[in-house]
């Protein structure tokens, strides 16, 4: 999928169908974006910033009361909210300003209305304080306090390294897909040791290899998506500046890639097939964090699509 900031309607309906809201994804109803409601605003936004960043989308009816589905409200009429109003309470209302934010209106053609979807980068200028004179975080799908020892750890980011893994996936064999992770780092402080962990759906089939740096650690039950209990295979790769670069801010590393055979000519059948994956870093002076994606295989080749955190699971 692509950047937020680049949506389309079908983007926003095909994320409906998918995805619920977890640690970087939040859906609220048009109705947040009241003037009664400009504190919530704050909260939500800076929680965000200051957490692993993320995207809230405003427009989207979650119906929790009744558990229904989740889908496109009335929408908003820019006449009455418009972008830059939106765009002002964010500035006005959070100390210090989030660099890098984006609001990005999108036209429903369902409802001749607008949704908003609003990119919040994980700031480097954190802690975010909201319009109540409070720091708020991310916890799991709800926004919280954050407590005193939070928000001083979350003042250090600058201190330490940002890792971050980007996955790629391409073809190999008509049955094979080889898995390709790049290391980054966001923080100005680099990261001078890192170990990184694939985990790879049991039904996939890890070829033999021979040169790469990749360690198999055998087979781990993890609960994942925050609620299925799937068995992993775990590979891990170990990065040091005895034989490697720094991890640099704004730079990333390719690492060896690894081989799975999915078990089906994808290249001939016009099936979807996808499978869990994910991916752990850890490196001294950062919290561990891990993260779930789909591998997706059909004729028009793999891909890596859907991305959820999963760290403190």
């Amino acid at each position: 999928m692509r950047e937020p900031s680049h949506w389309t309607p079908e983007d926003i309906e095909a994320l409906l169908n998918v995805r619920n809201e977890d640690l970087q994804l939040e859906y609220k109803k048009s109705d947040a974006l009241r003037n009664s409601k400009k504190t919530e605003i704050t909260k939500d936004v800076s929680a965000m910033a200051n957490s692993a960043g993320g995207v809230i989308i405003y427009g989207v009816d979650e119906q929790k009361a009744s558990n229904g589905p989740i889908k496109l409200d009335g929408g908003i009429d820019p006449n009455e909210i418009s972008p830059e109003w939106l765009e002002q309470v964010i500035d006005a209302g959070i100390q210090r300003r989030i660099d890098g934010l984006v609001i990005h209106p999108v036209a429903m053609a369902s409802t001749g209305r607008l949704v908003y979807v609003v990119s919040i980068p994980q700031s480097n200028r954190a802690p975010h304080m909201a319009s109540d004179h409070r720091y708020y975080k991310r916890l799991g799908t709800t926004t919280a306090m954050m407590e005193e020892y939070e928000v001083r750890d979350v003042g250090r980011r600058l201190e330490s390294p940002d890792l971050y893994v980007d996955l790629a996936a391409s073809p190999g064999t008509v049955t094979t897909v080889y898995l390709q992770p790049r290391l980054g780092n966001r923080s100005a402080e680099p990261a001078l040791y890192a170990t990184c962990r694939l985990y790879v759906a049991q039904e996939l089939h890890i070829q033999p290899w021979h040169g790469t740096r990749w360690a198999q650690l055998g087979d781990v039950e993890l609960l994942w998506n925050r609620s299925d209990r799937v068995v992993f295979h775990v590979v891990r790769l170990s990065w040091s500046i005895q034989r490697d670069h720094p991890i640099l801010e704004g730079e990333e590393y390719p690492t060896d890639p690894l081989q799975v055979d999915v078990g089906v000519n994808y290249a001939s059948i016009p099936q979807i097939h996808r499978f869990n994956v994910g991916w752990e870093l850890r490196a001294p002076r950062t919290t561990p964090k891990l993260r779930g994606h789909k591998l997706v295989v059909d004729n028009q080749g793999p891909r890596i699509e859907y991305s959820y955190d999963l760290t403190g699971l």
